[in-house]
């Protein structure tokens, strides 16, 4: 599985645009062929900062997402709205259930005795 984690930072100007856009890319991401999840959060703190969440199941289809015209609306979207731009990537390259928090508060506990 893909996990990748996009953080954008938009003025209170062009804020509602932008949500716009990304909600109207929510539904068309998610028919993609692997998509299995794409969702679009606002920060409590900073309505003007959100974070777009998107798991596929495999790097190929991650890859064919990334060529789609949807992608090309969201990038184009990002860069005109949000000047300078302001956008933190990240492809996570690990994920683990709770069963890896489990043991690693074992794992610190013993190493604590």
């Amino acid at each position: 599985m893909i996990v990748t984690t996009t953080r954008i930072t938009v003025s209170s100007a062009n804020r509602s645009e932008l949500f716009q856009t990304i909600l109207t890319l929510l539904t068309p991401v998610m028919n993609e062929k692997g998509c299995l999840s794409s969702r679009f959060y606002v920060d409590s703190a900073d309505s003007n900062s959100v974070m777009l969440i998107e798991e596929w199941e495999t790097e190929d289809d991650w890859d064919k997402h990334l060529q789609s015209r949807d992608c090309a609306v969201f990038l184009g979207a990002v860069s005109v709205l949000c000047r300078p731009a302001s956008v933190d990537f990240k492809l996570l390259s690990y994920v683990a259930g709770i069963e890896a928090i489990t043991a690693a508060r074992t794992d610190y506990t013993m190493d604590r005795q």
